[in-house]
């Protein structure tokens, strides 16, 4: 494969190299923070408030706790690790195994979202395995599954989740369709949008009408056949720009951002937690792969603020 020369200037590393190594080495405290065991009794009592039939045991803030480790260690290992926090007089007491199954499973995470103001949004899709099977048993029993699809929408200029989509690929809506909800969303919220990254696979006809309805700048690249419709719109001045040579609108647009909010999240997330679901249910593992993203915003959260 012949190597090409990148184009553009030299790549210059800027990071404070110490802050950001000591940021690292935070998140791994994330990981045994057990600082919510002091609001046990009082989470309890707001959990309970007005519940009908048997009451919660275990505040929701144990089961965040637990839905990360699960990433290394299976459920019953987790009642061993609750067992020994116990011991070290962490915890008032350790759930078994099989009510923490049930509650990391049916656990709804939520991405936090600026309260306020303006973000950027970057969408972009990848596979995750379903279970442990490897390409041997695929083979030789046929049990090669569909892979899992997760769309994720983040923005790149604060590396941060907005949120994401998981399901079977080819069941999913597509990723332009997944990029407008996630946006409305946002919307809804109150959140502007200023601008919106995607490949080619964003040009379409009804996401670039809706950009230019809500006033969001695209730097979405434009397919080669892009064909220019009738009359003047967003969608024919991107194709006339791009036609007119694309390092200038690369530039111009700062296309090479998205690249923060997708591919960069994917690749930490996978290193972080692997592209591999433990569950065997389908519904459990699309939650499991929510979970791993989910998991890696928190704890790079957790490792900018006690940095």
């Amino acid at each position: 494969m012949i190597e090409r020369k990148r184009w553009g200037k030299k790549f210059k590393d800027y990071r404070d190299w110490r802050k950001y190594n000591e940021k690292l080495v935070v998140r791994g405290k994330f990981l045994l923070d057990c600082e919510w065991v002091k609001s046990w009794n009082s989470e309890l009592e707001e959990m309970n408030d007005g519940k009908v039939g048997a009451r919660y045991e275990y505040p929701d803030s144990m089961m965040k706790f637990l839905a990360p480790l699960h990433q290394w260690i299976d459920y019953r290992g987790l009642e061993g690790v609750l067992r020994k926090l116990v011991e070290f007089s962490e915890l008032p007491q350790a759930s078994d195994y099989s009510n923490v199954c049930r509650c990391v499973n049916r656990m709804v995470v939520k991405f936090e979202l600026p309260q306020s103001g303006s973000c950027c949004v970057s969408t972009d899709a990848s596979g995750m395995k379903f279970e442990y099977v490897g390409e041997y048993r695929a083979r030789m029993y046929g049990k090669r599954r569909k892979y899992i699809k997760v769309v994720i929408s983040a923005d790149p200029i604060r590396k941060k989740m907005i949120d994401c989509e998981v399901g079977i690929e080819g069941e999913l809506p597509s990723e332009p369709e997944v990029a407008t909800v996630h946006m409305e969303s946002l919307m809804l919220k109150g959140i502007d949008v200023d601008k919106f990254f995607g490949d080619g696979s964003y040009d379409t006809h009804k996401l670039f009408a809706f950009l230019e309805k809500n006033g969001i700048e695209p730097a979405i690249k434009p397919r080669k056949n892009a064909v220019l419709e009738e009359g003047d719109c967003l969608h024919n001045r991107e194709i006339t720009a791009i036609r007119k040579g694309y390092r200038q609108w690369a530039r111009k647009r700062q296309y090479g951002l998205r690249w923060n909010g997708t591919e960069g999240i994917f690749s930490a997330a996978k290193r972080k937690f692997g592209e591999q679901t433990r569950s065997h249910n389908i519904e459990n593992a699309f939650n499991e792969v929510k979970r791993k993203f989910w998991a890696y915003d928190r704890m790079k959260a957790y490792g900018e603020l006690h940095a």
